[in-house]
């Protein structure tokens, strides 16, 4: 029996709109857990009831995430090995981008289970593997669409691509950087309800907007592999004995 694989990106980005969707109105709407603007996207799971959900979701994503981006890794794999124009360096750069994309999807899992509130420098470790190591699995990808584009007749996907990846790095840049700097100039008691008064505002909003378009910007990515993942087909898994 095959697995349709294309349905796999469609739900990664369902199920973390739907995860998100839900936390961010029982965070900021029904129980006021967040009372600024727009929190970051972990803000809305950080507190019970929101964050079982928010954490339940995310680690079942990061394993669905990772699933992708080994397919995706196997697919241009096989195009290496199969076709001449193809050279040693894409099988080089391959590895890498698998290696920052499992490491994107590990931090994700890391997001989901430590709390900023309770490990905070954990929960930005597993933040930055996720938007760091995610904006670096999106560029090193589009760098290899570039060399297979023509063998997958999808030159113009591709250039979309470019533009997706560009804004995701440049947002993951900004945000980090005007994270810190709010941080620094941050002298309330809690993080959660940032207000204007407590210092670094406006430095904290620009840093959870462009985490936002960051995280859209992945979905986005993941979700352009449905096509793809229509012409592959992966057998169930089976098991041999030893003699």
């Amino acid at each position: 029996m095959a697995f349709r694989l294309y349905h796999l990106p469609f739900a990664i980005t369902s199920l973390i709109i739907g995860t998100t969707v839900i936390t961010f109105y029982l965070s900021y709407v029904q129980y006021k857990h967040v009372t600024y603007i727009l929190p970051y996207i972990s803000d809305t799971g950080t507190f019970p009831p929101e964050s079982c959900i928010f954490g339940q979701a995310l680690n079942v994503a990061a394993l669905l995430i990772g699933v992708v981006i080994y397919i995706k890794y196997l697919q241009v794999k096989e195009l290496v090995e199969k076709h001449p124009l193809s050279s040693i360096n894409a099988s080089l750069l391959n590895k890498v981008t698998l290696f920052f994309g499992l490491t994107a999807s590990l931090g994700i899992s890391f997001v989901a289970n430590f709390q900023e509130t309770n490990t905070f420098y954990f929960h930005w470790f597993g933040a930055s593997l996720t938007f760091g190591g995610g904006a670096v699995y999106l560029t090193l990808q589009t760098i290899l669409y570039v060399k297979i584009s023509h063998l997958i007749g999808q030159e113009k996907t591709t250039r979309f691509r470019i533009f997706v990846a560009f804004i995701t790095a440049f947002t993951f840049c900004i945000c980090v950087t005007t994270a810190f700097l709010s941080y620094q100039k941050f002298t309330g008691g809690d993080i959660t309800k940032w207000k204007i008064e407590d210092g670094g505002y406006r430095l904290h909003q620009v840093s959870t907007v462009c985490e936002w378009i960051c995280a859209t910007g992945m979905l986005t990515y993941i979700s352009l592999f449905r096509d793809e993942f229509k012409n592959i087909e992966i057998d169930q898994i089976r098991i041999f004995f030893k003699d």
